[in-house]
């Protein structure tokens, strides 16, 4: 699942900033149904949205967009303990229902994993303010397919990685790392081998930046 990094420009009105370590990832979508991610990271940019909203990510069935980085605040939840302390993520409710969801799954497990979080975190708009989002996984009127609140949960923790310390030898040096399995694929934190490469690792906001000793 590919993410587009199409972060507001410094100045957004829509961009508050800050520095904020994340205890929660809350769950939205945008009551339109025709919308799809591009559309709305177009419409935060549009000079006729006049409202204080925002997002870190949107979710469709091709494509996430990442709108603001995730250590930053965003206006998402109506609470400014939400804005600051949640990570964001919006569902669309256009195009393959089951295609998006399993994405947006997905998705949030990975986020769950790279944040040190539980499943137990995971929070809806509605349990902010009890606004009806995301009204896609708990208005009936809008669920589809039996794919409700209580199905999306069981679907992220069926994503959630499994990490397990090994041993692993990198350039002759034996080395302790995280091995990350997630959907029978493993996987190994750069940063865990990039010493014993000759690589120093750093970053350029969301990038990871290699460089050679």
């Amino acid at each position: 699942m590919s993410v587009s990094v199409q972060i507001l420009k410094s100045n957004h009105r829509c961009r508050p900033h800050g520095n904020y370590k994340k205890t929660t990832i809350t769950i939205h979508s945008p009551a339109n149904q025709h919308s799809t991610p591009q559309n709305e990271r177009d419409w935060l940019d549009n000079k006729s949205n006049t409202r204080l909203a925002s997002w870190h990510y949107v979710v469709g069935e091709d494509i996430v967009i990442q709108g603001l980085p995730d250590s930053e605040m965003a206006y998402h939840c109506g609470v400014a303990q939400g804005n600051k302390y949640s990570l964001s993520v919006e569902i669309c409710e256009s195009g393959d229902r089951a295609k998006t969801l399993k994405n947006a799954a997905r998705f949030v497990a990975e986020k769950l994993s790279e944040h040190g979080l539980k499943i137990t975190d995971i929070k809806k708009h509605y349990d902010w303010t009890s606004k009806d989002c995301p009204r896609i996984l708990i208005d009936k009127d809008f669920i589809k397919g039996g794919m409700d609140w209580n199905w999306f949960i069981g679907e992220v923790e069926n994503n959630m990685a499994q990490v397990e310390k090994i041993k692993m030898i990198v350039n002759g040096q034996q080395k302790e790392v995280d091995r990350i399995l997630i959907n029978g694929t493993n996987y190994i934190k750069i940063r865990d081998v990039a010493d014993s490469l000759g690589y120093n690792i750093s970053s350029k906001g969301s990038i990871p930046v290699l460089t050679k000793k």
